[in-house]
């Protein structure tokens, strides 16, 4: 009986922490696939649904939506257009939406956790601004002050 309390509450628990479409690796891991990969990613695997282009600081990004949120919750993702990185790989930058503060809060615990290292933590007018960096990555986490809204950035070097 105790196994089965201890299996169900793990799994309870996998589920609450993974409540967001999208992890932290998910995002690491979108920067270096190509357009067709992304897209089946992005639309057969997690949901999403392809919403055009959408035109950030001059960039174009191609423009995804979660087609299964709940009313109240929203998720985007804006991949940007391949460039190369400094070893000739094509890498896209990849900015993550949210509005669902558990997702946001979720998804800074995972960035903590993994190997890259917290170089820069502080606010804006806005939002609580955290920054990371290894030799492979940089991602930028931005959290409303109210809760309601952040966003992911995360590039390849």
């Amino acid at each position: 009986m105790k196994k089965i309390v201890l299996a169900v509450s793990l799994l309870l628990t996998c589920f609450l922490v993974h409540a967001q479409t999208l992890s932290f690796g998910d995002l690491l891991n979108l920067t270096s696939m190509n357009d067709a990969q992304a897209h089946d990613f992005l639309t057969t695997t997690k949901g999403f649904m392809a919403s055009g282009t959408q035109m950030l600081n001059g960039r174009n990004y191609e423009l995804y939506k979660l087609t299964k949120a709940d009313p109240g919750k929203f998720e985007s993702v804006l991949v940007g257009a391949g460039a190369k990185n400094t070893s000739g790989d094509m890498a896209h930058e990849i900015i993550y939406n949210a509005t669902a503060e558990q997702d946001l809060e979720n998804l800074l615990a995972q960035a903590k956790k993994s190997t890259m290292t917290l170089i820069f933590q502080g606010a804006d007018q806005n939002s609580n601004i955290y920054r990371f960096d290894n030799s492979l990555f940089r991602a930028s986490i931005s959290l409303a002050f109210d809760k309601k809204s952040g966003n992911v950035d995360v590039q390849q070097k």
